[in-house]
């Protein structure tokens, strides 16, 4: 039993490769980002009727809700997760719904993949 611990504890806290490197830079899941017309009567479906935990709200734009190891960021329209795309066209609940990872050094990151 502490073998598994320790594995497991090995690999919570295993680190991210180096910049340049192929490998893992991801660091951990943050959540799933889910565009709503009125994040308010969001938060209460995610609460009231699924049981969800409400981590944090910021209203009328942005809140995040969990469940177990789920977490759902709700952006409403005057969210910074909201914003048009770089074409123009306005994000809208129903399709604009994304899988958020936090990693090491996101500018670099960025400058690699290109």
């Amino acid at each position: 039993m502490n073998e598994t611990r320790n594995e497991s504890s090995a690999v919570s806290q295993k680190s991210a490769a180096p910049i340049g490197e192929k490998g893992n830079f991801v660091l951990d899941f943050h959540g799933v980002r889910y565009q709503v017309k009125d994040v308010s009567r969001s938060v209460a479906f995610y609460t009231n009727q699924l049981g969800f935990k409400l981590e944090h709200q910021q209203l009328p734009a942005f809140a995040n809700v969990s469940l177990g190891n789920l977490t759902i960021l709700l952006s409403g329209p005057g969210a910074s997760g909201s914003r048009p795309m770089p074409d123009g066209h306005q994000q809208e609940p129903g399709g604009w719904n994304r899988v958020v990872l936090r990693v090491t050094d996101l500018p670099a990151r960025i400058e690699a993949l290109k």
